[in-house]
């Protein structure tokens, strides 16, 4: 398992969380004998000052595993078995190649299928089988699983500029947190609260229900699933009524607001009211307190994006922000979903000119459609870097699609994962510790470079060596695949915007925060040259409203769906997992779903009862809370 080679006597390395969180940590690890033995928060980084989350404390323990996946491994068994007999890397090279090559001259090129998304952020490995993929001509990968929806309603009106550092919040009167649980998904966001509010300023969530955050706050608004689009818009219309918009940045900055304040005005209050889930009295001590505090600083998350009115959410939240002068640069004002602090063309890091064809795109969130009905059909799926059966929507039909046995499944992984189960060959992957990389934070300014703390263990490999490799096995000798990391990285540093000169003439040590030039204009649209912010988009795509409005809730206001399905559901991140990653430390523990008095008492359940949660896409069985964290009528499942 562990190499001889390793450095003699305890040290220790800088490195950075690869994990898909906005906070992007520097780590230090300590090392003996070629074991890590413990992780530290790195305190000379500005964000993460010197703590890790609770789960990261202890990822090394994950990283020197019994249950890490050391060798190349083939199915023996039936698919969903999971079982595997060790093979060597000549033989998995070998079947990789014949099966590709086949599968390409029978089935075209199409019929290969890459899956992959964060389970590793470094650039170099998350898009480390991009250029295989284009040289093959694959089917496309549309990776929208996360915060597309959620970015591109907030990048419509405010542009791809950078967006309000973190670190203003400490000049902030009043902080909110909307649609974040900041103390579980961006937990280093929340020492800047507490200084802000030690010397007096107020933080108030705004979630459905009552999570770690909401605990710890001076208030909460438990806006409904869906409903922060008609609050926001609520918002809006008091203050606009009220004359308590900064009227000076709306004519200065910005265009497009006459549009939006003719359909404030053409609508009642109470329909934002009842959109918004809360009382009209609420709403109005929400809007005394924006009014009251200039200095305001709003993190939004994107779980409030999860559903059909998800972009239109981020773009109201984005446009009341505006509207409040929150990017006119002045202090302890701004709002934040992703920093964008170092903007990246990903062609460059692709290298789509090694794509002969435009290949047909596949949205990753409709896998189970692809799996089960493309047409021409999907006859190679190639993952690394995600774990499609647990985190792709509708995993009754992805599970249909894997147990395909004329698909060829290939899964590149460090633990064998409920994808791995239905897998045809299984491939050993390192970690971010294993690796070099870049990670640039989308919850902070800061980059680093990373070095491996360990050498790799058993016969794993990194994604970037894995599709290296595979390419010129292939037979593919274009530039590209001919490039080592140090290479690849340095193709990809001068395409990045906001890098600072001085980090591309010299050396920087591994796990180094690197501050973006962009920091001292971010969130500030008085020092963004030539452009304003759009309150109405009118070149908007067809279709797609020019400045926000309260759409229709496709599912959660559909009066037959709601006839069948009473009660709604939410699923926000669990605090000891990460997506599905440390869900092994879980095995056989059945999780919660918070449930509310009145619908517990309808259905006779009580606390520690083992209940069923379904609906037509599948079921799940939870250990029922009763509790008044959530709301009548809305199911809370984390994680």
């Amino acid at each position: 398992l562990w190499p001889l080679n390793c450095e003699i006597g305890m040290h220790k390395k800088k490195t950075i969380c690869p994990l898909d969180c906005p906070d992007a940590c520097s780590v230090i690890a300590t090392v003996d004998g070629g074991l890590i033995t413990r992780l530290d928060g790195d305190p000379e980084h500005p964000f993460t000052q010197g703590f890790l989350c609770k789960k990261v404390r202890t990822y090394h323990h994950r990283v020197q595993s019994d249950d890490r996946i050391l060798f190349p491994q083939k199915r023996v068994g039936r698919k969903g078995d999971g079982r595997f007999e060790r093979i060597s890397w000549d033989e998995a090279w070998t079947i990789l190649v014949d099966r590709l090559t086949e599968i390409r001259e029978q089935h075209g090129s199409e019929a290969l299928l890459p899956y992959s998304y964060a389970g590793n952020m470094g650039k170099v490995n998350f898009h480390a089988g991009d250029p295989f993929f284009n040289r093959y001509a694959a089917s496309r990968l549309n990776r929208t699983i996360c915060s597309t929806a959620a970015k591109a309603g907030w990048a419509m009106h405010y542009g791809a500029n950078p967006q309000s550092p973190p670190e203003k919040s400490l000049d902030s009167d009043l902080i909110i947190a909307w649609g974040i649980n900041a103390k579980v998904t961006n937990i280093h966001f929340m020492p800047f609260v507490v200084q802000a509010r030690r010397r007096g300023a107020r933080f108030i969530v705004i979630d459905p229900y009552e999570n770690l955050t909401a605990e710890a706050a001076d208030d909460h608004f438990r806006v409904k699933p869906g409903g922060d689009t008609a609050l926001a818009l609520g918002l809006l219309k008091i203050l606009t009524e009220d004359k308590k918009i900064d009227q000076e940045f709306v004519e200065q900055y910005s265009e497009g607001f006459d549009d939006l304040r003719e359909y404030l005005a053409a609508n009642h209050l109470e329909f934002f009211v009842s959109g918004s889930g809360l009382s009209e009295v609420r709403l109005r001590e929400l809007a005394e307190l924006l009014s009251n505090n200039p200095k305001t600083y709003i993190r939004v998350g994107v779980g409030l994006s999860r559903n059909t009115q998800g972009a239109m959410s981020t773009r109201t939240i984005a446009c009341l922000s505006a509207a409040l002068g929150l990017f006119d640069g002045k202090a302890g004002a701004g709002a934040l979903l992703s920093s964008n602090s170092f903007k990246l063309d990903d062609r460059v890091m692709s290298f789509a000119e090694l794509a002969g064809k435009e290949s047909r795109m596949i949205n990753m969130v409709r896998l189970g459609e692809a799996l089960t009905g493309a047409s021409p059909p999907v006859k190679c799926l190639f993952v690394y870097s995600s774990n499609p059966l647990s985190v792709a929507p509708d995993s009754n039909q992805v599970r249909r699609g894997l147990e395909r046995e004329d698909l060829f499944t290939v899964v590149h992984e460090q633990l064998h994962t409920s994808t791995t189960r239905y897998a045809d060959l299984v491939l050993p992957a390192t970690t971010s510790f294993e690796n070099d990389d870049i990670y640039l934070g989308y919850g902070h300014f800061c980059m680093s470079r990373t070095e491996p703390v360990i050498p790799p263990v058993g016969e794993a490999i990194s994604n970037f060596d894995l599709f290296q490799t595979l390419a010129r096995k292939m037979g593919y000798f274009d530039a590209a695949f001919h490039q080592n990391v140090e290479e690849r990285i340095s193709t990809y540093l001068p395409a990045v915007a906001g890098l600072p000169e001085a980090y591309l003439q010299k050396d920087v040590p591994s796990g180094k925060a690197i501050l973006s030039d962009l920091h001292g204009i971010a969130g500030d649209f008085t020092r963004f040259e030539n452009q304003k912010f759009r309150f109405s988009v009118p070149d908007a795509n067809p279709g797609v409203p020019s400045h926000p409005k309260v759409p229709p809730c496709r599912e959660l206001e559909n009066p037959a769906l709601a006839e069948k399905y009473p009660l709604a559901l939410i699923t926000p991140p669990n605090g000891d997992l990460l997506n599905s990653t440390f869900g092994e430390r879980f095995k056989g523990e059945t999780g919660k779903v918070l449930i509310h008095p009145d619908d517990a008492s309808a259905a006779g359940i009580s606390s520690d009862d083992l209940v069923e949660i379904s609906n037509d896409r599948g079921s799940n069985i939870r250990r029922a809370s009763v509790t008044h964290k959530t709301q009548p009528g809305l199911l809370v499942a984390e994680g």
